[in-house]
């Protein structure tokens, strides 16, 4: 099974092709009821009013996804943002336990975190 990596960047492109061919689909159907109208062939008109009415239904569902979609990717980076923050805290801590000996590089980590968590969370610590 090959390595597929599917991310916010991906979905983002999908959703733009897929609003491209709604559009392309929207431009013909235009046109094909131009040019019955023109011959005098308006016997399709309601399905194609039909149809148009769909295509804009889909287009509102499809902005509506990307605009969801682009709230999940900010809420993901914010979440890559805090796992990073526990990783380089736990590393510090790590070492501590190893070494016994960095007591003023706790103090730092401990300053950092103290630091990330009001200005990025909005949480204080203590």
């Amino acid at each position: 099974m090959p390595n597929v990596n599917i991310n916010g960047s991906n979905l983002i492109i999908t959703l733009a092709v897929i609003l491209i061919v709604l559009e392309a689909i929207n431009v013909v159907s235009k046109g094909l009821d131009a040019w019955r109208k023109l011959t005098g062939k308006d016997h399709r008109a309601a399905e194609i009013a039909a149809i148009n009415a769909d295509i804009r239904d889909l287009k509102a569902r499809m902005t509506s996804a990307e605009h969801r979609l682009q709230q999940g990717n900010a809420r993901f980076d914010a979440t890559q943002n805090d796992t990073t923050e526990i990783l380089l805290t736990l590393k510090g801590i790590i070492k501590h336990l190893i070494s016994g000996n960095d007591r003023e590089k706790l103090k730092t980590i401990e300053t950092n975190l103290d630091k990330y968590l009001i200005e990025k969370r909005g949480i204080d610590p203590n």
